[in-house]
């Protein structure tokens, strides 16, 4: 066997450092002494081993054993590194912004935590509450609380046939059993503006704003819309779903019985939303007609109100109100703001998905100022958890749409109260003859 040394050539020329590619994922282990490993048989049966590049033979007296203190200050060095490097990665975590936490984590909780947080701060908005009265009213309460809900619009509904009879006698009783209800209810208060609603949110309750839905709870008299401002009714629904008024056209229309009724706003419309803007009242105009909803929109001296819609792109068939595209543009220079239904898309329960791409679309057109939620109350956690991933919704985004736009109207409707001249004017007579059965004949 040759045994002529071979060259001394140096080891990095030979194995040059490997340098990794650029975004290439680095791991880090932790070795231990090759002496603490135990090699296999097939291996430690071969008497001879390699060094410094030359085959020597093996001999258990050639080799001596390192210095029991030497390896122990190395696995001690080792150990301080590997802590120092745990320390220096959770230094490095704790300073990464909230927010980009919550969006690149995946744990549902995490982000749940982050809502509930940013709920103690903001009240969440419930856009339209329709309770059932009686014994079920508990359950629909309860329901509403378990969705983090702060705040609820809640407007009393009359059936649109008890038009023309005794429909304002059925609104003052229902105004009337909601007003009970929730006075039975610690948990709960009636609110008339932003301030008692933010007011009732510190406090730990539910703030209640009630309004009425559909113009025929009026009994086409400004009279009687006064007197509903008085007993706390702070917003009205101009038309009901399918409820056309001898004033105010609905999108939804019954060609037989409503052959004779407006398909627009008419002039006493008009002078409606007038006296509602002085009173400091909210319009809500989902459910007219598209030409009523231009008319409303050129009239209104103050933000008005979309509740419980969608946009009519979505083409949800059904008793929900649709909204144009061009209508969600004029909202936004009108200061207003639509209460999205994420509940239902016509027949079809809405899914996650779906409620968020209806979010961002009127995101798009609107603006984040204008949109609101509604219709859904026991998804909203999830809904608003799966929405903090997005980017585009930070905590000020989030605030906006869960109730700092709706009360943002608020504010603005009352601030521009008693800016109009109070209206005397009547309903015409030929707009509600013939209709009017329980009219007494005026002189």
């Amino acid at each position: 066997m040759n045994t002529t040394p071979m060259p001394n050539v140096d080891f990095m020329e030979l194995h040059p450092v490997h340098q990794h590619p650029a975004g290439c994922k680095q791991h880090c282990f932790v070795f231990t002494e090759i002496a603490d490993i135990e090699l296999p048989p097939e291996i430690t049966k071969y008497p001879e081993k390699i060094k410094n590049g030359s085959i020597h033979s093996y001999t258990k007296e050639s080799i001596s054993p390192p210095p029991p203190k030497l390896a122990k200050d190395r696995r001690s060095r080792k150990i301080i590194a590997l802590v120092s490097g745990l320390l220096v990665c959770v230094a490095l975590a704790a300073g990464i912004p909230l927010g980009l936490q919550l969006r690149s984590s995946s744990l549902l909780e995490a982000r749940l935590a982050f809502i509930r947080r940013l709920l103690v701060e903001s009240p969440l908005v419930e856009g339209y509450w329709a309770p059932p009265m009686g014994a079920n009213f508990s359950k629909s309460f309860a329901e509403v609380k378990s969705g983090m809900v702060g705040a609820l619009l809640w407007p009393i509904a009359v059936p649109c046939a008890a038009q023309y009879l005794d429909a304002v006698q059925l609104t003052l009783e229902g105004l009337d059993e909601a007003r009970r209800l929730v006075g039975k209810n610690g948990d709960m208060a009636v609110v008339e503006n932003a301030d008692e609603m933010e007011q009732a949110h510190t406090e730990g309750k539910l703030a209640i704003l009630f309004g009425l839905e559909g113009g025929h709870t009026l009994g086409s008299s400004l009279a009687v819309l006064r007197s509903m401002y008085s007993l706390g009714a702070r917003f009205v629904s101009l038309t009901g779903v399918g409820c056309t008024t001898p004033w105010a056209s609905a999108s939804i229309r019954n060609d037989f019985f409503d052959e004779n009724l407006p398909s627009t706003l008419t002039n006493f419309g008009e002078i409606i939303i007038q006296e509602m803007n002085r009173l400091g009242m909210l319009v809500e105009i989902s459910r007219l007609s598209e030409p009523a909803m231009m008319v409303a929109l050129n009239v209104a001296k103050a933000p008005l109100l979309l509740s419980n819609a969608l946009p009519s792109s979505m083409a949800c068939n059904g008793t929900t109100a649709a909204v144009p595209d061009h209508i969600l543009s004029a909202l936004s220079q009108n200061g207003g703001v639509l209460m999205l239904n994420v509940e239902r898309c016509g027949d079809k329960p809405m899914s996650l998905k779906d409620a968020i791409t209806a979010i961002n679309y009127i995101r798009a057109i609107a603006g984040v100022d204008h949109v609101g939620l509604s219709g859904s109350p026991k998804n909203y956690p999830l809904l608003l958890a799966e929405l903090a991933r997005d980017r585009l919704w930070g905590s000020v985004a989030i605030k906006k749409l869960v109730g700092g736009n709706i009360v943002r109207v608020l504010r603005e409707v009352e601030t521009n109260k008693n800016r109009l001249p109070l209206s005397e004017d009547w309903i015409p007579l030929e707009s509600i003859e013939g209709n009017a059965y329980c009219r007494y004949p005026e002189t």
